[in-house]
């Protein structure tokens, strides 16, 4: 029983963080002006809310089966890659960010790190395979966030531009 409070604990921990970080994404792509840059904050919060709902399936399970473990959602496929190459490929070399948006930028590239580090540890801390995995596939997502976030920040910092 321990462990199983041990592991809701750190549920409800991950939903905290998720809901945390689609608020962020909502308020950036609410105040940027850049087409791209609000898709690519906008379609990162549907990307919250898919872990959201992900890690609320795992805690309702936990919360109410106490023999099986449960089955691990599938994540829903992400927009984010494809959406980031036609930024690279429309955007205007003309058409720039400000320094609020370069700054959104800038630490929704740290959030999503912290939230790789964050899954990346609990994935280390996990006792039972279906929370290692769970947590591995997380850290997993948002590497994949991290990554495209930082290609779309050094593209800006190379030219103030996507390309």
């Amino acid at each position: 029983m321990a462990e199983k409070s041990r592991s809701q604990k750190t549920l409800e921990e991950a939903i905290r963080f998720e809901v945390e970080g689609r608020d962020f994404f909502l308020k950036a792509a609410d105040q940027t002006k850049n087409y791209f840059a609000k898709l690519i904050f906008q379609t990162i919060a549907e990307d919250e809310l898919d872990h959201i709902q992900r890690v609320k399936k795992i805690h309702e399970h936990l919360l109410h089966s106490e023999k099986k473990e449960p089955t691990l959602p599938v994540p829903k496929m992400s927009s984010l890659r494809t959406i980031f190459r036609q930024a690279k490929e429309q955007m205007d070399s003309k058409a720039i960010l400000n320094a609020d948006e370069m700054e959104a930028i800038r630490l929704a590239v740290q959030l999503e790190i912290k939230g790789h580090e964050f899954y990346k540890r609990l994935a280390e801390e996990a006792t039972r395979p279906f929370e290692k995995t769970f947590y591995q596939q997380l850290a997993q997502e948002e590497s994949t966030h991290f990554s495209t976030l930082h290609e779309m920040e050094e593209a800006m910092m190379k030219g103030t531009t996507f390309g």
